[in-house]
């Protein structure tokens, strides 16, 4: 049996629902850590099958873990915060229940506090439940200003790591329709808190369509135009998922985002991966060239007599999404005056 330190460096917050045998994956990779001073909470959220006896054979082997159960929250957060308010570690550590860390992962989390940071997220890996590698983190990803955490829903939990009382100090996390991380990270940061990132993808995160970050409700939107009729709306949206646009949305994003990132990195709150020497236009380059829409998710929503074409937009809260905005309109000119010319071209 391992023995269980009083007072270890790091503890490590495990939620989990009716996971069955499959946790045991999840605590094995905390168990093969090269570092050893750790602590594992692991909080049943009301768990009706198995997964608890699951987890008490795990600790009976292993002092280090810790079973805690909590009345049915069908939610989370409920469970973190319960870790918190039992996490003894000067660090804390998040790892959902479907999720796995390589065995450098709590050393390279450890390496950055050890430097000074008070909050750590590192690069990823997103696999199927075949092990099949769906997405994987890339630099500019891992690049980090308050004004790209308010922009979008970076870093999964599984990911991310901080001093332990930072997340209390903001209120800790908080329930809702999904999107709970995002909304802590930036809360965090309005309160002055800065990631440090760790390019090593040490985190395996599960690509599954039945996991919670596919179900999320968008309940806010980014207005892009307005219109007094519905087929002109219909029109625009039409016209902007045509190909023919695809070449100068490219360069307009290319153009914004460049502007936007020699902007932020002439700043101090600006972060690239720990020991990463390489050159930003380069990365922004590359992301340019993918694949895939740069304006997703558009729709066309009826209100007040008019006719609103918008992006869905994941964040959590109405005043978030009036924030996107303001930084939407200032940071994405180029982009945004080209819908204004297709939309205008639409109605001649």
């Amino acid at each position: 049996m391992t023995a269980n330190p009083s007072t270890p460096r790091i503890s490590v917050i495990c939620p989990t629902y009716n996971r069955s045998r499959a946790i045991t994956s999840t605590l094995d990779s905390v168990r093969a850590q090269s570092i050893t001073d750790w602590e594992l909470l692991v909080i049943s959220d009301g768990s009706t099958d198995d997964t608890e006896d699951w987890v008490r054979r795990a600790a009976d082997t292993d002092a280090r873990i810790r079973l805690i159960r909590a009345e049915r929250r069908g939610h989370p957060s409920g469970p973190r915060n319960i870790g918190l308010a039992q996490a003894r570690g000067e660090f804390v550590a998040y790892l959902d229940h479907d999720d796995r860390w390589r065995t450098q992962h709590v050393r390279g989390l450890l390496s950055a506090f050890d430097a000074g940071a008070d909050l750590v997220a590192t690069g990823f890996e997103c696999r199927d439940v075949s092990e099949r590698v769906t997405s994987r983190s890339y630099v500019l990803e891992l690049c980090w200003h308050p004004e790209i955490q308010l922009l979008g829903p970076v870093f999964e939990p599984s990911r991310v790591a901080h001093r332990r009382p930072l997340a209390e100090r903001v209120g800790g996390w908080r329930s809702g329709d999904g999107l709970e991380d995002w909304d802590l990270w930036l809360r965090l940061a309005d309160a002055g808190a800065r990631f440090t990132t760790v390019r090593e993808r040490t985190a395996l995160l599960l690509d599954d369509s039945g996991t919670r970050r596919h179900r999320t409700v968008r309940r806010h939107r980014l207005p892009l135009a307005v219109f007094d009729d519905p087929r002109h709306a219909r029109a625009v949206l039409h016209a902007l998922r045509h190909e023919r646009h695809e070449a100068a949305f490219r360069d307009a994003y290319l153009a914004d985002t460049t502007a936007w990132y020699e902007r932020m990195a002439a700043t101090a709150e600006f972060t690239v991966p720990l020991g990463w020497k390489g050159d930003l236009a380069t990365e922004i380059a590359r992301v340019a060239e993918e694949p895939g829409p740069l304006w997703p998710d558009l729709v066309v929503v009826p209100g007040q007599g008019r006719f609103v074409l918008a992006q869905l937009l994941w964040c959590p809260t109405a005043e978030h999404a009036r924030r996107i905005e303001t930084l939407v309109r200032r940071v994405q000119l180029r982009q945004l005056a080209l819908i204004d010319e297709i939309a205008a071209g639409c109605l001649s």
